[in-house]
């Protein structure tokens, strides 16, 4: 078994007059599993069943927590994203959820992205498989 690189690309954003481009990176299994476990709660509550006491298990996923996490995983950089005076955003956690939460469509490109490298990656690894 082998670590990998990291996977890194640049896609454009369709249609945008800036020509804006954003750097997505290929989220590992480890690194899906920590967003996951930083994003989920389990709770144990005890309640009377008969004359025993019996435990229910409930897992809270903080839906928030998950795509901030996300996003701040995934998203690497960017070029020609500019705020509202038109003056360049720079590249940084806080403006990553910035865009995400002020720029209308960011979590669903940045979502189609994701998918595209995971099946590039995926592709990749099957094309070295058969060789």
């Amino acid at each position: 078994m082998r670590i990998t690189k990291p996977r890194e690309r640049w896609f454009p954003v369709p249609g945008d007059p800036d020509e804006a481009q954003v750097k997505i990176k290929h989220l590992l299994p480890g690194e899906i599993q920590e967003i996951v476990d930083a994003a989920m709660v389990q709770e144990v509550e005890y309640r009377q069943h008969g004359e025993e006491m019996r435990p229910i298990l409930r897992q809270i996923n903080d839906q928030r927590k998950d795509r901030e996490k996300t996003m701040l995983a995934a998203v690497r950089g960017w070029k020609n994203f500019y705020d509202e005076k038109d003056k360049p955003l720079q590249f940084s956690e806080p403006n990553v959820l910035r865009a995400m939460r002020e720029i209308d469509g960011f979590i669903d490109f940045v979502g189609e992205c994701r998918e595209k490298i995971a099946n590039d990656v995926e592709a990749e690894r099957e094309a070295q498989e058969k060789n």
